[in-house]
């Protein structure tokens, strides 16, 4: 029985070994580096998907003719949704009040206002708009406020409050702050005495926040909330209220509106990819 190699066994084992070393190495590179570029890939992915889906289960709930454009999350300076040049960094709207509107109490079955004014029986004084099916309006964050469905909106005015520049709580030109009478569906004016000389409408729908989602330095895109700007808060004081982080590394937010219909876009990048520099994976989303 033979128990060793021959030579020419031997001269191709070595050939064999200097095959793998010289391409061997190359072969596991590209392996790594197909791991990287796919695991970069997903986790983008994912964010950008996160991201979009994020803002839009938020903007689907908007009062449409309050969404605007700013430059900044400071700036007095707004653009209306579809009149924006697309190189702005905020997007900015007031939110229905939709689980009042699902119903907020434990085990209702009912919203807790209805979205409904009913014309004749509010006084003719206008001193409270009567409201059926109205049973709990929040209260948490100040007083919340009324738009009236078919109002004119002036985005260059004061509708909304969203370019003021001073603290002047009260009626803005579109938005109206009420409270509800306990155990009536009464709803009055906080800050006027009464609704006289507003155009009231049949129907209605209830806010308690703005909302806002801004591109920050560094790519940080931040979600601000809990604020009124019909209550007070300016364009520069939205900085200091309620934030989240949504995403790091965001490479651009794009956003634009064709009538009521809302796109968002959102673009992540990642630069520690060796050999490629910044990879970015975008992905938008419509809204109704």
């Amino acid at each position: 029985m033979r128990k060793g190699f021959t030579l020419i066994e031997l001269i191709f084992v070595i050939l064999i070994f200097g095959i793998l070393s010289k391409f061997g190495a190359d072969i596991l590179y590209k392996i790594y580096e197909n791991y990287i570029y796919s695991n970069t890939f997903n986790r983008l992915e994912n964010q950008s998907e996160a991201a979009v889906k994020q803002i839009a289960n938020r903007l689907q709930y908007r009062i449409k003719d309050s969404t605007i454009a700013r430059n900044t999350i400071t700036s007095n300076l707004i653009e209306p949704i579809g009149n924006n040049s697309g190189d702005e960094n905020v997007l900015e709207w007031i939110g229905i009040d939709v689980d009042g509107w699902h119903g907020s109490g434990a085990g209702s079955t009912a919203p807790d206002w209805s979205g409904f004014i009913d014309l004749q029986a509010s006084p003719a004084d206008g001193s409270y708009l009567v409201s059926p099916g109205t049973t709990s309006i929040p209260t948490a964050l100040g007083n919340p406020a009324i738009f009236f469905i078919g109002s004119n909106v002036d985005l260059n005015g004061t509708a909304f409050g969203w370019n003021r520049t001073t603290v002047m709580p009260g009626q803005a030109d579109d938005m109206h702050p009420v409270t509800l009478t306990v155990g009536t569906n009464r709803l009055a004016s906080p800050n006027i005495a009464d609704f006289t000389g507003e155009d009231v409408y049949e129907y209605y729908e209830l806010a308690q926040s703005a909302y806002a989602v801004s591109l920050e330095a560094g790519g940080n895109l931040y979600f601000y909330y809990n604020y009124q700007p019909w209550n007070g808060v300016r364009a520069q004081d939205v900085a200091a209220t309620t934030k989240s982080l949504i995403m790091e590394n965001v490479k651009s937010f794009k956003f634009t509106s064709m009538g009521d219909i809302m796109v968002i876009q959102v673009c992540v990048s990642d630069s520690n990819i060796t050999g490629v520099g910044e990879y970015a994976i975008c992905k938008e989303k419509v809204v109704f």
